[in-house]
């Protein structure tokens, strides 16, 4: 590399010396040809000899003649193709031209006269003086030129027998010496300024080049920054650096969330690869829908969101949900095999006014969630009744951990009986909470509001120290023995272990964990394999597993053989004006063919009339919850209910966090 960045400066070198030598060439030759005209004049007048105007016109042809050639050379491209070669021409041409000019001094008489000696003496040192400052940049030039002609000069002097001669003889050696070491020193300024030049310009080229990829890595950074790396769309940093100033403008923006239904049985069936094809096609459908103005985002996992802006973005945030909803029916390939998709919509749509993006993100998501509790491949836009959640969604999100803290919340229980002797078997412990200016909050509202916080294990150790606080409390007043059960959302296993929470308050208020029945949700049935590990963490530990609100979901006979259960809980939906729906009827029936000869205990909820406990217990249904038999009650007032209504049996208590 060294090598050859000095093989690179010298031919720039040569090409700097020869552009310097042709620029300079063409005053060189005319005032090579001026002082040959005086010096031929001079010599006439003083020995009126015509050879002289002889050599004039060789002189002048031959000034011509270099003049020629250079043209040519010119021309040629020779500096840029061969520049050594050209100064090696130029130099050749100043070396005949000084031999030509050194003819003057040894050939003609007039140099005889003392005083015509001297004159072309200074004549001949003025023009090699001027050779050689017309040469600074190539010293070789003006020596080739001024060495003949400047011996032939001395030597006349020396010829000339005279003292004076001899002492100007001497001078005129200094100054040719001096002259040509002017000539060698002007030279190597000349090239030490170019590599100097070279050099920075070199210097500036790497700089260039250097902030050239300064610049290039720093735009793949940012689009690094920027982008999400697997499908190529923006991710959530620009999302926000895009959205707030949209949402700042006050001039109409709309959020377009949404995500991939059931996208973890994907990537559990098909694999994880499978799942990232997916992603990947689904931005692809994302970008063909979209604007060159909108940005789609992948917030991560599966969820994705499109930012819209301008005056129209009501109808065309709903014409694009639309558009993204028909593209995703299409089968997509995945893994080999045809596979369908379907997403669920949440839209959020503000069009006057600023507003902050985490604000009508909330919204988007509550529109997103109603989409899901719709029954998913839907779409909901956030509308005045979604409002109005909201606002007590972030009222319940401001107040529930102070609530928790303060121990504002409470449990209060309802008995089940078996419907026939109305003989208590159990009591359902259910999550209370009074807002000072909400009122009462329903459950599955307090456990969405602890998700949302990150407290939802603060919310299961409570429902876990109040259940078994109330199951000493009942040994304590001599009441029989019961179990507890506390009812899961499955979203709680992916954030922490109900099961070990419950294990935990068991120990230390001393309840045996078979005393204890957990209800999980059907939503947990239909992915067992999901749940796999706490399901087996609540059988290790003997808690007793009931499914609540059997039914509404879309569990399988396959998944009730493979949880092992000990009670499923009838959804109240289907118990309501059972005497006269005959779907409702054949429901049940369905159930007690499964469950009963699988072991599991049928509990209906939500019985409140006779007519419908007698066509449950019709049906195969022996056990029953609802105000029929007893509403909800403190613990107080539960135990005191209990001591005046049961005639000792074991009785259940089942709690539920939901």
């Amino acid at each position: 590399m060294q090598i050859k960045d000095t093989d690179l400066k010298a031919t720039a070198v040569a090409k700097a010396q020869a552009t310097n030598s042709l620029q300079n060439i063409a005053l060189t030759l005319l005032s090579n040809v001026a002082i040959a005209v005086s010096l031929a004049l001079l010599l006439y007048l003083e020995d009126g000899g015509t050879l002289i105007f002889s050599w004039l016109a060789a002189a002048v042809a031959f000034a011509l003649f270099r003049a020629w050639r250079v043209l040519a050379m010119k021309s040629s491209g020779l500096r840029e193709s061969d520049p050594q070669r050209l100064l090696r021409f130029l130099t050749t041409m100043a070396f005949a031209s000084g031999l030509l000019w050194s003819v003057v001094p040894l050939c003609f008489g007039a140099f005889l006269t003392q005083q015509a000696l001297y004159c072309v003496v200074f004549i001949m040192a003025g023009t090699t003086t001027g050779a050689i400052i017309q040469s600074l940049a190539y010293s070789p030039t003006a020596i080739a030129f001024g060495t003949p002609l400047m011996g032939a000069t001395l030597l006349r002097m020396l010829m000339s027998g005279s003292g004076v001669s001899y002492i100007i003889a001497a001078d005129v050696v200094f100054l040719t010496l001096m002259l040509f070491r002017a000539a060698v020193l002007g030279e190597r300024n000349f090239i030490a300024s170019q590599i100097t030049a070279f050099e920075a310009t070199d210097l500036a080229g790497s700089l260039a080049e250097a902030n050239s990829e300064v610049l290039s890595s720093n735009r793949a950074l940012e689009q690094l920054v920027r982008t999400d790396p697997l499908t190529g769309l923006a991710n959530r940093s620009h999302f926000r650096d895009v959205a707030d100033p949209a949402c700042r403008s006050g001039q109409g923006v709309a959020f377009v969330l949404f995500d991939i239904d059931n996208f973890k049985t994907i990537n559990d069936t098909l694999g994880h690869d499978a799942g990232d094809r997916v992603l990947a096609e689904v931005a692809d459908v994302l970008r063909s829908a979209c604007r060159v103005d909108d940005l789609p985002v992948r917030l991560g996992g599966d969820e994705f969101i499109v930012v819209l802006q301008g005056p129209a973005v009501a109808a065309r945030s709903a014409a694009f949900a639309e558009q993204l909803t028909k593209a995703l029916s299409l089968p997509l390939t995945i893994a080999g095999q045809p596979q369908s998709i379907s997403c669920s919509i949440g839209i959020a749509v503000h069009l006057e006014g600023d507003i902050a993006v985490d604000d009508l993100c909330a919204r988007a998501d509550a529109a997103l969630y109603r989409a899901k509790e719709d029954g998913r491949a839907r779409t909901r836009v956030f509308d005045a009744q979604m409002q109005t959640e909201f606002a007590l969604q972030r009222r319940l999100d401001l107040d529930l951990p102070q609530a928790l803290a303060r121990g504002e919340l409470h449990l209060e229980f309802q008995p089940q009986v078996t419907m026939a002797s109305r003989e208590v078997i159990g009591f359902e412990a259910l999550l209370r909470w009074r807002h000072p200016s909400a009122g009462m909050i329903p459950p599955p509202d307090i456990v969405r509001a602890a998700f949302r916080l990150r407290v939802s294990n603060k919310l299961t150790a409570f429902v876990a120290e109040r259940a078994c606080a109330f199951v000493r409390a009942l040994d304590a007043s001599q009441a029989p023995q019961v179990k507890v059960a506390v009812n899961v959302s499955p979203r709680e296993f992916s954030t922490h272990s109900p099961a070990r929470i419950l294990k935990d308050a068991a120990d230390r208020y001393g309840v045996d964990p078979r005393r204890i029945e957990i209800e999980i949700t059907e939503e947990t049935m239909f992915d067992p394999k999901r749940c796999a590990d706490e399901l087996r963490l609540i059988h290790d530990y003997g808690f007793g597993l009931a499914v609540d609100d059997f039914g509404v979901g879309h569990s399988s006979i396959a998944n009730l053989v493979a949880v092992e259960l000990d009670t499923i809980k009838i959804d109240r939906s289907f118990i309501h004006d059972l005497p006269a729906s005959c779907r409702n009827q054949q429901l049940v029936m369905a159930i007690a063919a499964v469950a009963l000869p699988l072991g599991h205990r049928i509990i209906a909820e939500g019985v409140e009339t006779e007519e419908e406990a007698r066509a449950l217990r019709t049906l195969g249904c022996i056990y029953g919850q609802g105000w029929l038999y007893g509403r909800p009650m403190t613990e107080s007032d539960a135990i005191a209910w209990l001591a005046r209504g049961s005639d000792g049996e074991e009785v259940a208590v089942a709690v539920s966090a939901a």
